[in-house]
């Protein structure tokens, strides 16, 4: 169910990406990219838009899961050098391990939040930490 208009929704994901300094210059990306970058933008608009994400006064998204048991509020806050290093702790091959660590350091959370979440609500929250890591 649409609760915010499309070009609202819109309006805060370009707000997000502004005052979170993300550069999403498609003109420089390969079409692989692009195409990444569609669809995380795709998927953050239609959080926007049903309501379950909003962008802060500081340009921070907050999504609220809508699955499972109980629904939970997650702030992305920008990243910090602790946010890479945080994946550092993991083996080359644990790229989700990564992700999970990098996404719990964003959010001043633990990466059990991310692991015990449904597919649904952890494909938006990958899309934010995405972004912020491109």
């Amino acid at each position: 169910m649409q609760k915010v208009a499309k070009e609202v929704a819109e309006v805060e994901f370009n707000r997000f990406i502004e005052s979170m300094d993300i550069d999403v210059s498609v003109e420089n990306m390969t079409e692989e990219d692009k195409k990444s970058f569609e669809g995380q933008k795709s998927k953050i608009i239609t959080a926007i838009e049903n309501g379950s994400m909003t962008i802060n006064d500081n340009g921070e998204p907050s999504y609220t899961t809508q699955r499972g048991k109980e629904s939970v509020t997650i702030t992305f806050y920008e990243p910090t050098g602790a946010t890479l290093m945080a994946m550092d702790n993991k083996k080359k091959t644990e790229d989700v391990g990564k992700m999970y660590s990098a996404m719990a350091d964003m959010t001043k959370t633990s990466t059990k939040t991310f692991a015990n979440m449904q597919m649904a609500d952890l494909k938006v929250c990958m899309a934010v930490a995405t972004l912020f890591l491109a």
